[in-house]
């Protein structure tokens, strides 16, 4: 059971964002661009504290997200860190994100893991204060079904005071999207650790 939980776990985690759990009527809505997106003031470490239903993240507890800019050539990728919920043991998957038009959409992104071929998937810095919180949100149109999406409230502290995910809901309705299907999850993991920021490589 174990060799299989390994064998298919990278292939779980590989699955598209875009794959929610959460249909809704009509197409995706068209959201604004944030023009002046800060990416030195937006890297560093971000704790998964709330998001939509996401089944491919069910096999970890205590997600987090590091960016991090590659000094020499600029690049930037994000380093996912999470808890094996079987085995009780830390696990990481880095990607490499990119922007597509870095100058008219600097907060749009779209990420490729390195040795998987023809795999992209896209996503995007719905909102951010950058120094408490973020809302990372997807969207992808099934024509005549809908839509599907989903949001991520990420905080620097693993454990965010209400002030700082209040703030991050009403930014969320400000831009059309209702908090109501965030859900809680376990940072239990990560209470005690170093959660400093803009780490870079």
């Amino acid at each position: 059971m174990v060799f299989l939980w390994h064998c298919c776990l990278p292939f779980l985690l590989l699955v598209p964002s875009s794959h929610s759990q959460v249909f809704f009527r009509g197409p995706c809505l068209k959201l604004p661009v944030i023009k002046d997106f800060d990416w030195h003031r937006y890297l560093g470490k971000w704790h998964d504290v709330m998001r939509y239903p996401v089944f491919y993240q069910e096999v970890g507890r205590c997600w987090t997200g590091t960016y991090i800019k590659n000094k020499k050539t600029g690049q930037i990728s994000v380093r996912l860190d999470f808890q094996d919920i079987l085995l009780n043991k830390p696990l990481d998957i880095t990607v490499a994100v990119h922007r597509e038009k870095p100058y008219s959409e600097p907060n749009r992104f779209s990420y490729t893991i390195p040795g998987v071929p023809l795999f992209e998937d896209h996503y995007e810095a719905l909102t951010t204060d950058y120094d408490n919180w973020t809302v990372e949100y997807t969207c992808v149109n099934k024509g005549l079904f809908g839509h599907t999406k989903i949001a991520w409230i990420l905080t620097r502290s693993p454990k965010p005071s209400y002030h700082v995910i209040e703030a991050a809901k009403h930014a969320m309705r400000q831009r059309g999207v209702d908090p109501k299907y965030l859900e809680k999850t376990d940072q239990s993991c990560n209470i005690r650790g170093n959660y400093g920021y803009r780490t870079s490589s």
